[in-house]
């Protein structure tokens, strides 16, 4: 998994992502600023990979309500690569992953639905949870992993939560809505969930600045896992520059491992770790059906 990108990418990620052959890359989005170049460069790695296009992927066509030429050239250039109301078979994993809504800035609003029925003829957050359903329902496996930019509702409202409001007001679930009634109605169809892996929502919060948010949970049988740590390249005490990747292992529908990743600039792992996996208790949250 790759987190936010925010145009943090070196010739040494595709390097690393080149040997390691991984069955499946997965981009959770936030390329860049509507950066056609910076989504060329992803889309012409060769591996297998998806990709979901962040708030920041369509940055300009939020401000128009309509798409620009860099976001319709963004979509061309990735093709079915990006997996947004759609499905991506793993069968080396026993899985199928699916795409959940894109360009996603997370809470209450689609802030653009103008823009979402351009593309997608989707205007609402319950029709957004319908497309997602229905791409599940025409999966091969039973066993689900769902790919979004932002993560679901239903995870906490305090700030250093997974997808909890560190800015502008703090405080508040800023999880987005369809993606919670999407997985309520996925595993209504007696799918499992196993996991769901998003962005987003930063690693350091801008309030109380600092601190960390938790970004690895479990509630239930589903593993949320948010990778967006910003920026993803850092430098080490000894000068190495490293980027950060999550790498999880899967056999017949289950995630058996889960690892936060650093690779040096010659496209070598330079550190692997465990991240601490937070359980949350009980059932989620039940979404209206009727939400708008």
């Amino acid at each position: 998994m790759v987190g936010d990108v925010h145009r943090w990418w070196r010739s040494a990620d595709e390097t690393f992502l080149e040997r390691t052959r991984p069955d499946l890359t997965i981009f959770v989005g936030d390329l860049g600023d509507e950066d056609v170049e910076m989504v060329h460069r992803v889309a012409e790695i060769p591996v297998p990979k998806v990709v979901m296009l962040g708030n920041h992927d369509a940055w300009q066509s939020f401000g128009r309500k309509a798409s620009t030429s860099k976001l319709r050239e963004s979509l061309a250039v990735l093709g079915d690569d990006h997996i947004a109301y759609s499905v991506r078979e793993v069968p080396s994993a026993g899985i199928s992953v699916v795409g959940a809504r894109p360009f996603s800035w997370g809470g209450p609003s689609l802030r653009s639905p103008e823009l979402y029925d351009e593309i997608y003829g989707i205007h609402t957050m319950r029709q957004s949870a319908a497309a997602i359903a229905d791409a599940a329902r025409h999966a091969q496996h039973r066993d689900i992993v769902i790919v979004a930019h932002n993560g679901p509702m239903g995870l906490g409202a305090e700030t250093s939560d997974m997808f909890g409001k560190d800015f502008g007001k703090p405080g508040g679930d800023w999880g987005d809505r369809d993606l919670a009634l999407a997985i309520q109605r996925i595993e209504g169809f007696g799918m499992r969930v196993r996991a769901v892996i998003a962005g987003h929502m930063h690693h350091k919060l801008v309030h109380p600045r600092g601190a960390e948010r938790t970004r690895f949970v479990r509630r239930g049988g589903t593993l949320f896992l948010n990778a967006a740590y910003v920026p993803r390249v850092r430098v080490t005490e000894l000068g190495d520059e490293v980027s950060y990747f999550v790498r999880t292992q899967w056999q017949a529908g289950e995630c058996l491992a889960v690892e936060e990743l650093w690779v040096d600039v010659h496209g070598t792992e330079y550190e692997a770790s465990v991240p601490t996996i937070v359980e949350i208790d009980g059932l989620p949250p039940a979404v209206d059906e009727t939400l708008d």
